[in-house]
């Protein structure tokens, strides 16, 4: 007799009276370890999201969304991941049967505003759960006469106000940021939910923030790994480990929602001294660790004289002649089943 399925009808009845962190994670990990994701209806989803963190909603984000610094920041790292990406859907050449997509947290549209202007004919849509980042994308929608590009508040962890099958293409980067680990599963689904037939799902996400050969570039990035632990957005099993082991997972969680035809794209930014990113990337992390000191500091994990030292060290060392690093990012997208 197979018991797998008595298992899990176990775990999901029980789960939701679990308040323990080390049940939570035993729960957790053994749903993410079966096949029983695909199985478990949204709402279902949302019931153990709500039991395993029924506060989620004030718990901090690495990044203050409402900064006029922080919006400058997204713009010039899309350019930089665009860059290094080829294009903003260089996978998929032929867009021909592509009537609408979405992005999702968009924040201030770069991406969304940049598809929009190549396939004019395509109606590209951005949710955001941040009311400032939607009002500058609009803006520059307005300013660009770019009347194909549309944003809406949204909160991917909430239901999104969108019918079933509506888009081509849901593109989400760099979602990790905005979402714990517990919600990816519920998110996946509801993505797939908007999706059509035969319509691309592409999850692009990282690891760790680089990998140099400057140690205070190592400290200030594992100081960011065990804020995310702490605040639940890691995948990683033990403390200690300057990555979050997200990657690994992006394909998986495509093929629980029953997608097809998977596939998966690693890229690699240059940002080593001299190379031709090297200056802009340097600009990035300088304002991404400068923005997320309030994060680090809520999470424990260094005190804002450690944090000061650590970072001015880093900007430093990132500026030597022998400065060295890469920052490795994967994309992994998939079909939605057809007829």
């Amino acid at each position: 007799m197979d018991v797998y399925p008595q298992v899990q009808r176990g775990i999901l009845q029980t789960i939701t009276i679990i308040t323990t962190d080390i049940a939570i994670e035993q729960c957790y990990t053994y749903i993410t370890m079966t096949n029983v994701i695909g199985d478990i209806p949204l709402e279902r989803w949302r019931m153990i999201l709500m039991s395993i963190e029924p506060n989620r909603s004030s718990y901090p984000c690495f990044i203050n969304a409402d900064s006029g610094a922080e919006v400058a920041r997204q713009m010039e790292q899309h350019m930089l991941l665009t860059t290094v990406m080829g294009g903003i859907l260089a996978e998929h050449p032929d867009l021909s049967q592509v009537r609408r997509i979405l992005d999702v947290c968009c924040g201030p549209g770069s991406w969304v505003l940049e598809t929009a202007f190549t396939y004019p004919e395509i109606e590209v849509i951005g949710i955001d759960g941040n009311q400032n980042m939607i009002n500058y994308a609009r803006a520059q929608a307005h300013v660009q006469g770019l009347h194909n590009a549309h944003f809406f508040v949204m909160d991917i962890r909430e239901p999104l106000d969108f019918p079933v099958a509506t888009f081509d293409i849901v593109n989400a980067r760099f979602i990790h940021f905005f979402i714990s680990k517990y919600e990816w599963p519920y998110i996946i689904k509801e993505l797939a939910r908007m999706t059509t037939r035969d319509g691309i799902i592409r999850l692009t996400d990282f690891d760790e923030l680089g990998v140099s050969n400057s140690p205070a570039h190592e400290k200030m990035k594992y100081l960011y790994a065990q804020a995310c632990m702490r605040n639940r957005q890691s995948f990683h099993q033990f403390y200690g480990r300057s990555h979050n082991g997200l990657t690994p997972l992006l394909a998986r969680f495509l093929r629980d929602v029953g997608c097809e035809n998977i596939q998966e794209q690693a890229y690699i930014l240059n940002y080593s001294t001299g190379h031709s990113l090297a200056v802009k990337n340097y600009h990035n992390f300088k304002m991404l660790y400068k923005l997320g000191q309030p994060f680090l500091l809520a999470m424990g994990v260094a005190t804002q004289e450690e944090i000061d030292e650590v970072y001015d060290q880093m900007l430093l060392e990132m500026q030597t002649e022998g400065f060295c690093a890469h920052w490795y990012f994967l994309s992994a997208w998939g079909n939605k089943p057809g007829q």
